[in-house]
């Protein structure tokens, strides 16, 4: 049986409380590691090599088949529109093509695709929780 979703049964001790990593498998390590170092500005972790860290995310890269499905991405925020302006501008500047932006009035977001073919959204919020977090 499901717990209903906004119940305040569940201890604070028995549920996750942050997403640690994300494990990208792609054909070129070597070329993931590099655009996500040089394009989003994550930074490589001397000890190991096939980890990036941006802030508290963790991205681990390793070597196989990726992973695809049509509606799979990776969103990052943004924390404004010009944000994600910027972004947009500074992957053009490495190649990267994005979609057109989108406003539905919550949200500010657009689109692209990595060398290993992984689909990302670079997003800024208006009128949504901080965080993820559902109202009380």
């Amino acid at each position: 049986m499901l717990l209903d979703p906004m119940s305040d049964e569940e201890s604070p001790d028995d549920v996750p409380t942050a997403l640690n990593h994300v494990h990208l498998i792609v054909r070129d390590p070597d070329a993931e590691i590099r655009f996500l170092t040089q394009a989003l500005g994550f930074k490589r972790d001397p000890s190991h090599p096939s980890f990036v860290w941006l802030g508290n995310m963790q991205m681990t890269v390793s070597k196989g088949e990726p992973i695809r499905h049509a509606r799979f991405h990776l969103g990052f925020r943004m924390n404004s529109t010009a944000h994600v302006d910027a972004l947009r501008t500074r992957l053009q500047r490495f190649g990267v093509a994005t979609t057109e932006p989108s406003a539905d009035g919550s949200h500010y977001s657009c689109y692209f695709t990595d060398p290993a073919g992984y689909r990302f959204e670079i997003l800024a919020e208006g009128g949504i929780s901080a965080l993820g977090t559902l109202p009380e």
